[in-house]
């Protein structure tokens, strides 16, 4: 079954993320559950590493070695270790520090401060690192004992330092002496002039001509291939070379005694070694579920004990794996409970009901393996004992089985296995057979099925099939769309009516030729092709249904905010008027206490001149030119008066027009009519008996003749408000244009911060206006002083409710995500 499904493709990706050898194993071993607490458990375990992976800094990623082995070995009294062993044991202990410093760092200081209140960050990888025992000396005593290039240091022991200086000693006797004997050889032209000393054998030996082979006395380790060189060992080297040898072999007896020392002090500590490596192949195990997770883009859903599936937004792991570079996977929503059990699902064929099929049974054997799955998290999902796939041809020559029989087969298994536990999934249920007798036994088949309360989902091309939606409450049909326009199919499950296969579609795509067409139609008969017209229609119908129910949301929701942002107007208009006035009253009552004390000074003057001529006359001009200046500043406050309470008050609507009816007129069809009742003009498309078809502001209605009655209009009357609403739609249509272009995601990567906030105010009107509720701006890391100053300016902005970092998979601290109000 699980090829069927394509699980063997799930297990062998989490086998190319896992690292040890133990984690493989497990992942191997890796089976359907059926108790929910295991379920849960593992699904909890795996949705805590996940975000580990995404979010977490400091957990560590390398040397999850496996020395399993090697701990069993050494089980053995007198067993012992190597160097690459002890190596790799150091490494690996280190990486499980590490990971229990990581999950239980709260937990050691509670026990240090007596304090047991704080809690873990990731509660159920921390109960599963708990009970792990480790010792801190033992990797101490390792890091003391091996080097990182896998070999025991010189004081791993006295005699072991004392063995290695001896050699040092000798090492460098050995190269003085050969030193000395390769200048001798050459200066008695012996040997080349460039001569270097080399290794043979393990020997140091200087190259030395043939002719002169004898001449140096020592021993013979090699000759070149031309038989023109010798590789002498000079004599005075020999012997160095023997004490140097001996002290080799006395430096591997003595290795060999600390590694078998080191295995015996190993030996009592087993239990607690094995029990941490458990724990670290279970880790990398996890680590690899979380990493194939995070490739599906999986999450934990809601997982419950009954039976039931309620999905929001599943998509087939595989598909999404292959196709993603292609084009987006559609997902899918399926809903199945106790009320709503099985789904008959129909279509065209390549229309995907087949990949449904086996998404949902891989979907439900991932879950069930303790894997996330790629859905919605708020998908609701249930744990079933078994689940029966019937998919695909079985047929067997050695078996002597026909594909129905096979099928047959089958199905008379799940008979014996179902129960409301059940969940089964069978693909062409009724086909490789006699069209009638197949679909009757499917029928009995489901209705059984039915009867037991197991779940199911199940692909046809019978019409008899469909039908039974029809008579029994708890099947349910479903139709894989298809756009007829394009002759495509799209992929998408649409729950409550059933599909049309598009047979004659297809074929007439392909250019089958239509003179066998029309004849298999005959064939067919005409209650089989109405019955798929009908079903053609449905969808059609449904379609323009959904359409326009979505353009009447955006025509509420823009009225709706056009109402608002008026409201809002109309309050500023108003407060903005009471403030004018109340700012002309005080400057009116300035300018006549002004005006009074220019009079006041004026008469001043005269009196004090005693009416002289030219002092009255110069006195006459500063009065009137102060006259003239509080008429001017009395004029403009008036005009500025004006325009406020112009602004504040609406202009009255014009008084409609009334259409001149007359009910001698005869009313048929091209007839202008008045409706009985409203002020609304139509004309008249078609009439039936005792009803007239009207057409009206772009909408046909059925109204009955004695509510309609005639104009001599020879055209529909052009509506009273069609400038204001002229005008309505052309800020429609200015919006509609401007939300097409705009993005909610803003790039300012390379600007200086005046031009960025520039533009940012900018993006923001625009998207306040188009009534955006979630902003990306693209701002880089770089040395962070455009995310700063982007960010204070977001801060200051009073309609912002939250700004953060995008995931760190999507871009992190390069992008700022910002919700509106």
């Amino acid at each position: 079954m699980e090829h069927r499904l394509g699980f063997d493709r799930i297990r062998e990706m989490l086998l190319d993320n896992a690292t040890n050898e133990l984690a493989r194993r497990m992942i191997q071993e890796l089976a359907f559950m059926t108790d929910y607490d295991a379920v849960c458990n593992e699904l909890d375990l795996t949705e805590e590493m996940r975000h580990i992976l995404l979010m977490a800094d400091g957990f560590p990623m390398q040397d999850y070695l496996d020395v399993s082995e090697l701990l069993v070995r050494l089980r053995t009294p007198g067993s012992t270790v190597t160097c690459e062993e002890l190596f790799a044991l150091k490494i690996s202990l280190r990486t499980i520090a590490a990971l229990l410093d990581f999950l239980l760092p709260d937990d050691r200081k509670a026990t240090a401060d007596g304090n047991t209140d704080n809690k873990p960050a990731y509660p159920h990888l921390s109960a599963l690192a708990a009970p792990i025992e480790y010792n801190p000396a033992l990797s101490r005593e390792l890091d003391k004992l091996i080097d990182d290039r896998g070999e025991l240091y010189d004081n791993a022991s006295e005699t072991l330092l004392d063995i290695r200086r001896q050699m040092a000693r000798k090492r460098s006797e050995v190269d003085v002496q050969v030193a000395r004997a390769l200048a001798h050889a050459k200066h008695e032209g012996w040997a080349p002039a460039n001569a270097e000393a080399t290794i043979r054998n393990g020997r140091p030996v200087i190259p030395m001509l043939d002719t002169h082979r004898r001449k140096m006395r020592g021993i013979i380790h090699d000759e070149s291939a031309s038989r023109q060189t010798a590789f002498v060992e000079p004599s005075d080297v020999v012997e160095l070379g023997n004490d140097l040898r001996q002290l080799q072999f006395d430096e591997h007896h003595e290795i060999q005694r600390i590694l078998l020392q080191t295995a015996d002090r190993l030996r009592p500590q087993l239990p607690q070694l094995m029990e941490a490596y458990t724990f670290l192949a279970k880790m990398d195990f996890l680590r690899a579920k979380a990493q194939v997770a995070i490739q599906l883009h999986a999450v934990r859903p809601i997982v419950d004990r009954d039976t039931r599936i309620n999905w929001i937004d599943a998509r087939h792991p595989l598909l999404h794996l292959g196709t993603a570079a292609q084009r987006d996977v559609v997902p899918f929503n399926l809903s199945l409970d106790t009320h709503q059990r099985i789904l008959i699902v129909s279509g065209p064929n390549a229309g995907g009901k087949s990949v449904l099929l086996k998404a949902v049974g891989l979907l439900q054997y991932m879950l069930q393996c303790g894997l996330l799955v790629p859905c919605r998290e708020t998908s609701e999902w249930g744990i079933f004992d078994n689940i029966f796939i019937d998919i695909g041809d079985q047929q067997s020559i050695d078996d002597d089985l026909s594909t129905y029989t096979s099928h047959l087969r089958n199905m008379n298994h799940l008979l014996e296995v179902a129960t409301p536990r059940t969940l089964f999934l069978l693909d062409e249920l009724g086909g490789g057979t006699e069209p009638r007798a197949g679909c009757a036994i499917a029928t009995a088949l489901l209705e059984e099925l039915c009867e037991r309360g197991s779940l199911g989902v199940v692909t046809t091309h019978y019409a008899d099939l469909k039908q039974l939606a029809d008579e029994h409450d708890a099947i349910v049909n479903g139709a894989m769309l298809f756009d007829t326009t394009q002759m495509r199919p799209l992929y998408k499950l649409r729950v409550g009516l059933p599909g049309s296969s598009f047979a004659f579609e297809i074929a007439k795509n392909v250019g089958f030729p239509q003179a066998l067409l029309d004849r298999a139609s005959e064939h067919v008969g005409g209650a089989i092709l109405n019955f798929e017209q009908q079903l053609q229609q449905l969808e059609a119908d449904k379609a323009a249904l959904e359409q326009k129910r979505t353009e009447v949301q955006l025509a509420d929701s823009f009225l709706a905010e056009v109402i608002a942002k008026y409201e809002k107007l109309n309050s500023r208009l108003e407060t903005k008027k009471h403030e004018i006035i109340s700012q002309a009253r005080t400057e009116a009552r300035q300018i006549l206490a002004d005006a009074n004390r220019t009079v006041e000074r004026t008469i001043s003057d005269i009196r004090e001149s005693q009416a002289e001529k030219q002092k009255t006359q110069q006195a006459r001009q500063r009065l009137q030119e102060e006259s003239e200046r509080l008429a001017s500043q009395q004029e403009r406050h008036d005009d500025e008066l004006s325009r406020a309470v112009q602004m504040q008050t609406l202009p009255a609507a014009p008084e409609p027009e009334v259409e001149q009816l007359d009910a001698s007129l005869p009313i048929k069809v091209g007839t202008i009519v008045g409706i009985d009742g409203q002020q609304t003009f139509g004309q008249v498309m078609e009439i039936r008996g005792k009803k007239a078809v009207v057409e009206s502001n772009s909408m046909r209605m059925t109204i009955a003749l004695d509510r309609l009655t005639a104009t001599a209009k020879k055209h529909l009357p052009r509506e009273k408000s069609s400038r204001s609403e002229g005008r309505f739609q052309s800020v429609f249509d200015d919006i509609n244009e401007k939300r097409k272009s705009f993005s909610p995601k803003l790039d300012i990567r390379g600007q200086r911060v005046d031009e960025a906030i520039d533009n940012l105010q900018h993006f923001f009107d625009d998207a306040r206006l188009l009534s955006e509720h979630e902003l990306r701006i693209l701002h880089g890391k770089g040395y962070g002083i455009l995310k700063q100053a982007v960010r204070q300016w977001l801060h200051s902005q009073p309609d912002v409710t939250d700004v953060r970092s995008e995931h760190l998979e999507l871009g992190g601290e390069g992008i700022t995500v910002v919700q509106l109000k």
